[in-house]
Parts: structure tokens; sequence; C-alpha cells
């Protein structure tokens, strides 16, 4: 439909709206806590860690779309991007998380694949009942904290990502989508496809 924007797209020029107007501590649709604004004298400072210069490029685009509506300048001089020391593709790890039941837990699913756009190798929500195919997707040492969420009437999202971002998803999952608890799974040899 003509003039209808992504919805993702909608949410970031909102942020960007509010934080002309002064609400600098509500964080970025996309990139969450890796970004922090401010403004000074007319000046929006950009500060923060994004995963690649496509990101902070894509950042200071948005921002500078502002200057003349209430921005004289951006200054993203401490707004970086990560400089990988692991190389991706190696290892992966499986994620997780217990959520009270299985419309939050699709919520966080697709919080982090629409809004922060992981790209998980698996991603499944296993309710109780579904014990047979949690087993196929995690070790069975971890088998009896899915068997304690299932107890408590919880549902648990199952994510299997490279293991170069899986701490930073893993902190996605306890803080951003409020997961009731979430652990990792050690290491093992990547998967070859999606």
């Amino acid at each position: 439909m003509k003039g209808v924007q992504p919805p993702d797209r909608r949410l970031i020029d909102a942020w960007w709206e509010a934080v002309l107007a002064g609400q600098v501590d509500e964080t970025h649709p996309v990139h969450g806590d890796d970004v922090h604004v401010s403004i000074k004298h007319g000046v929006l400072h950009l500060a923060g860690e994004l995963a690649s210069r496509e990101a902070r490029e894509d950042l200071l685009k948005q921002a500078r779309r502002y200057v003349g509506r209430g921005i004289d300048d951006v200054d993203a001089t401490h707004l970086r991007f990560t400089n990988r020391r692991d190389k991706p593709g190696i290892l992966d790890q499986t994620l997780i998380a217990a959520f009270p039941n299985r419309d939050v837990a699709e919520l966080a699913r697709k919080y982090l694949v629409e809004l922060r756009h992981i790209e998980p190798k698996k991603a499944e929500i296993i309710d109780s009942g579904q014990e047979a195919a949690a087993r196929r997707l995690v070790p069975e040492d971890f088998m009896d904290e899915i068997r304690k969420a299932f107890k408590s009437s919880q549902v648990v999202l199952i994510l299997r990502v490279d293991e170069v971002d899986a701490f930073k998803i893993r902190e996605m999952l306890a803080e951003d989508t409020r997961s009731v608890w979430t652990v990792s799974t050690p290491p093992v040899p990547a998967l070859s496809s999606r």
C-alpha cells in the first residue's frame, strides 16, 4: 500500500520525534540501549556502539534528517561500530528463555526478529506437552530447567544463534523482553544452514 511505512520505520520516526521533544531516555526501537542521545545547545549528540558500520551510517542518516528542524548539528564522535575479533559462523549457542505464556513468548520472538533484526538459525516456542521437541533442540543437561518451567505453566523460547552474538541476544532476552529466566548452553559447532 502506497504511503504506508514498515512498522519499524514508523517506530523509529516516532522515537526521533520524542527525542526532539526532549524525551532522550527512551531506547531506540532498533538499537535499544546501544544508542544514547542528548541535545545540548542545538547539537544532537549520539553515543554508543552499534553492530556494524552500516548500522552507524543508517543512524547518522536518520539523525541528519532533523538538522534544520530543531537541530543545528549532529555530533557522532562517540558513536562507534563493533570491530569483531571473533569470527562468526564457527560456533553456535542455544539460548533458552521462559515466559509466562505463549503470547508473551511470541512477542519476544517478534521483538528480536523484527525490531532488533536478529536472525536466529532456529527459533521455537515450546509449550508443556512438547518435551520431545525441546529435547531435540537443547542438551539433556538443560531439560530440568525446561521441565520446571512447564510445571509452572510457562512456555520456553529456544533460539540457536551464532556464538559471536549470543551474549548480546541473551542480554536482550533478559532485559528487553523480561523473560522469567534465561540460560545459554555451551557453544557447539555451527549449523551449516538455517
